[in-house]
C-alpha cells in the first residue's frame, strides 16, 4: 500500500441497487483485467486501451526497428510520431480485478486515528476529501465501507481459500512527462494520469486461470460496516471533526454524517 496515503474509506459505484445489495452481502464480482482494456465496452471512464502500460516513450530522440517476416528491418523515429508510444504486456490479462474509489488524504500526519494539521492547510484538506463528480457516472449507488475493514475482511478470505492477491492503490502516470518501463509489480496498478479523478484503490488477484471469465469473491456479509447512498450525495456525506491538539494544530477525525 502507498506509505504517504491515509486511506480512510473505500467506495465502490453500482448502476443497479441489486448489485449494490450483492457486495453488501459480500460478494465481490471481478473481470479480468483484459475486458478493462476493451474500449467498446464503454466510454464512462472504466475502460482504458492503455491498461496494464509496460512501456511509455516520449517521441523526443525515439528509434524503433521492427523485423517482420517478408517486410524486413522498419525504423520508425520521433519524426514519424506524433504521440508517446506504448506498449502493453499480456503477463496480468488474466488477473481478475475489482476497483474502488479511494477516500485517502496525503501529506498530513496521522496520530492514533486523527490527521493533525494547521489551520491553514485546512483547505488542503477538504480538497482531499472531495470526491470528483465524474466518477458519478460509475452509476447512480454507491457503498461506503471503511477501508481498514475492508481490506482485512478480504486479506482474511484470500488466504483462507488460498489465493494470491495484491491489494494497492493505483500509481497515475504523467503521460507527457514519463518516459521509460514500468517495474512489472507495478504493471497492474499503474495507469496515466487521464484517470487520477477517480482515485483507484484494485484487488488484483491471481485464479492461476486463463479466459475470459469473471469469478465472484465472497468474503461474507459486510452490511454491519457499509452503506448504501446515493452516489450524487457523496459529498455531503463526509466530514471532518476538528479538535485541538496538545501540538496547537487541529487534530481531525473524518467520520461519515449519518444524518446525510
Amino acid at each position: 500500500m502507498n506509505d504517504e496515503k491515509q486511506i480512510w474509506y473505500l467506495i465502490k459505484f453500482f448502476k443497479e441497487k441489486e448489485h449494490a445489495e450483492q457486495f453488501m452481502s459480500g460478494s465481490l464480482y471481478m473481470n479480468r483485467l483484459s475486458y478493462f482494456k476493451t474500449v467498446e465496452n464503454g466510454d464512462d471512464g472504466r475502460f482504458d486501451t492503455n491498461e496494464a502500460v509496460s512501456h511509455w516513450w516520449q517521441p523526443k530522440g525515439l528509434i524503433l526497428k521492427i523485423n517482420t517476416p517478408g517486410t524486413g528491418e522498419i525504423i520508425i523515429t520521433d519524426k514519424d510520431l506524433a504521440a508517446p508510444v506504448a506498449m502493453s504486456l499480456e503477463l496480468y490479462d488474466d488477473y481478475h480485478i475489482f476497483c474502488m474509489y479511494a477516500l485517502w488524504t496525503d501529506g498530513f500526519e496521522c496520530i492514533g486515528g486523527k490527521i493533525e494539521y494547521d489551520n491553514n492547510e485546512s483547505e488542503k484538506l477538504k480538497s482531499q476529501l472531495k470526491i470528483d463528480e465524474r466518477c458519478f457516472k460509475f452509476g447512480d449507488y454507491a457503498v461506503v465501507v471503511p477501508a481498514v475493514q475492508f481490506i482485512e475482511r478480504t486479506r482474511q478470505t484470500i488466504t483462507r481459500i488460498n489465493k494470491t492477491a495484491r491489494l494497492n492503490l493505483v500509481r497515475y502516470l504523467d503521460g507527457n512527462k514519463f518516459n521509460g518501463e514500468v517495474k512489472i509489480s507495478e504493471i497492474p496498478f499503474s495507469k496515466l494520469n487521464e484517470f487520477s479523478y477517480q482515485n483507484e484503490f484494485r484487488i488484483c488477484l491471481d485464479n492461476q486461470t486463463k479466459g475470459k471469465d469473471s469469478f465472484t469473491l465472497q468474503i461474507g456479509s459486510i452490511k454491519e460496516f457499509s452503506a448504501m447512498v446515493q452516489s450524487s450525495n457523496l459529498n455531503e456525506l463526509f466530514n471532518i471533526e476538528s479538535i485541538k491538539a496538545e501540538s496547537n494544530k487541529l487534530a481531525s477525525s473524518v467520520y461519515v454524517n449519518q444524518s446525510s
